[in-house]
Order: C-alpha cells, then structure tokens, then sequence
C-alpha cells in the first residue's frame, strides 16, 4: 500500500509538473520559431541570418545544449509577404506551440507579427529589421541591431564631412523603404539638405531601370540606397548601363554577398554600413568563434551570417540565465539582466527600460570583390 502511495505521488508531481510546463518548452527540448523569406528576392538574405543563427545551434545542441535541453528552430516561408507573416506567426504561436519567436525578417513582417506576439505574451527576439518604427518600447521585444536611423545618420555625417551635399535616396516601394526614406530626409533636414532625388523601386528589381533613369538623369554625387536582395542589382546594374556612377551608400541590409557574387567588379567602391564587427578580421572572441564554426560547417561567411550567429548567442545566454526551470518572464527578465554582458568582444545593452542591445555602425568598403574592414 505505501508503494502504490508513492507511485501515486510521483506521478501526481510529474502531471502537475507537466501541466506547469511553459509552451514550447519539454524536458530535453526548447522550440523557438521563425517566419522569413526563404523564397522570392530576399531569400538570401534569409537564408544567411538563419543560417548563422543555426550554426550556433547547432554547435550548442552538439555540446548538450542549455540545461539538459537543446534549441529546435522551426522556420516557415512567408516570401516577404506581411499577410503570409502575419498567418505564420499565427501558425508558430496558436498550432506550433513556440516558446517565443526568435529571427523574423523584415519591416512589413514584423509590423504585422510583433502585434500578435505582445499579445500573447510571446517573446519576439532579434528581428531582422533596423525600423525606427518598431522600437518603441514592449516588453517582449528585444532588438539586437541598431536601426536603420543610425545606419543612415552614419552615412550621411561621413558624406557630408568630406563635403558633399549632393544626395539621392533610391529606396523600396514598402514600408522597409518608407521607413529608410524618412530616416534619410530627417538626417540631411538636420543639416540644411534636400534629397536631390529620391526613387522608389519594388524588391522584384521590375522596375530597376525606370529607378535607375531618374536617378541618372538627377546625376547626384552620392545614392543612399535603401535596397535588399535583388533590387540591389538591379539599380546597380541600371546605373552602370546608363554610364552614371554615384557613390553608392547601402544599409547593412543590402545582401553584399549577393551583390559581390552577381556584379563583381562592379560592385567595387560600394560603401555598406554594418551593425556587426566585420567577420573577414579576428579583432573579437565573437568573431573567432564564429570563423570557426562557419569553416566547420563549409559555409560561406557574412556580415548577416554573423549577426544571426551573434543573436543565437544572445538568446542562449538569456535562456541559461533563466534557469533550469524555464517560463517566458523568466527569459525576458533574464535578457534585461545583459546589461553591459560581453559576447566575446562586443558589449549587449539590454535592461529593464532598453530592449535595443547595440547602436554600433560602422562603414565598410567593398574594393574588388573583398571588403577592405
């Protein structure tokens, strides 16, 4: 009778721990989730900030993972689309069972997939956007990138102190453009400047050329291009046909590997600003590790690669610092808790009133199909 007592105990305890145990989460298992474009024109892009992500995973996982459980990241395919994000989250939170949704790309996605994650109470970690518009404080979202607002203030102080005022934006057709336009108009207002031109074009790259004519015919010193993927090359290209050669300027967004592989000498002079320490140099721990594991793993290295393999890390350390017995507040507080933590060189910035880790930015030159820093 007392071990049938026992028996029963044990496995009363085990249902209520079971019946306590946050979503997403099991006993060797954490799920996390993820909505990108992994097919259209900004596929890569995606393919490389999750793949980095993964490779520190990946490496974790091999390692026993955090707490006895190792990460799973379930990534489905919204082709840049704000209304298939918007299901997909739906799906990752209500059908899935995520612990938070970790790695969403995009600024109109996101504008449609932060919503639903404050409202259950979701996590929403790392999202690949600079958007000033989705920094306004929630508490369960973390941004790990400075904004394309400091990106943009960046280029635009360099430019104008070397003396050149002639500036021309080139920008998307979407709220991602919208949002690189207005940061653009803002830091050559606070100089006493105006766009010389400013040309919109979709992220297909259909309309490049038309983009690529105005552009041309305004013949402006230097093009802040707020472009990703394949709309990238194809003002690049357009310019090139026209014989017209601004200094071009890109977001950290631009898809550079893309843009060297397909343009190769004629993506030379390109300046990108970057919100990572550059992966081609071996100045932080960070980036060591990172080398390590992508020549490991036989894949192509990036500046995007880098940063999903830092956000990976970023998110590991606010799990291990929530403790065996894993909750959601628990991760959020833990992340607040990264306040000056050392990712191997590079100092993360969240706390209790700042959920934006980092405002680095830096200019890095592409000269002959390498970066330069």
């Amino acid at each position: 009778m007392r071990a049938l007592t026992l028996w029963i105990g044990a496995a009363l305890m085990a249902t209520l721990s079971l019946a306590h145990a946050e979503t997403g989460v099991s006993a060797d298992r954490i799920l996390l989730g993820q909505t990108g474009p992994a097919s259209g024109p900004l596929a890569t892009l995606n393919e490389e900030y999750v793949g980095g992500a993964r490779l520190y995973f990946d490496a974790l996982n091999q390692r026993g993972g955090i707490h006895a459980r190792k990460i799973e990241l379930l990534a489905l395919d919204d082709a840049y689309d704000p209304a298939k994000a918007e299901a997909n989250a739906r799906t990752l939170i209500s059908e899935k069972q995520v612990f938070a949704l970790f790695a969403c790309v995009g600024t109109g996605p996101s504008l449609k997939t932060i919503p639903l994650a404050t409202e259950a109470r979701v996590p929403f970690i790392a999202p690949y956007t600079g958007a000033d518009t989705l920094r306004a404080h929630k508490p369960e979202v973390f941004h790990l990138r400075a904004s394309y607002g400091q990106e943009i203030e960046k280029i635009v102080s360099h430019l104008v102190s070397a003396g050149i005022t002639s500036i021309g934006i080139v920008h998307h057709a979407d709220s991602f453009g919208t949002a690189g336009l207005e940061a653009a108009r803002k830091a050559l207002a606070s100089r006493g400047l105006r766009p010389v031109v400013e040309a919109a074009v979709q992220s297909s790259a259909e309309d490049a050329g038309t983009a690529a004519g105005k552009i041309a015919e305004a013949n402006p010193a230097a093009l802040i291009m707020v472009t990703a993927g394949k709309s990238s090359i194809g003002v690049m290209q357009g310019l090139h046909a026209r014989d017209a050669h601004p200094m071009l300027y890109g977001l950290s967004v631009i898809s550079a590997n893309q843009l060297i592989s397909t343009l190769g000498e004629n993506a030379h002079g390109l300046v990108i600003a970057q919100v990572v320490p550059s992966p081609f140099r071996f100045d932080h721990d960070v980036v060591q590790d990172y080398r390590k594991a992508a020549e490991t793993a036989k894949v192509e290295m990036s500046y995007t690669s880098l940063e999903g393999f830092m956000a990976a890390k970023v998110i590991a350390e606010g799990i291990t610092r929530a403790g065996p017995e894993l909750t959601r507040e628990k991760l959020i507080k833990a992340l607040e808790s990264l306040n000056g933590w050392d990712a191997g060189g590079v100092k993360i910035g969240f706390s209790p009133r700042n959920h934006v880790a980092s405002e680095f930015v830096d200019l890095a030159i592409i000269s002959r199909g390498k970066y330069l820093r």
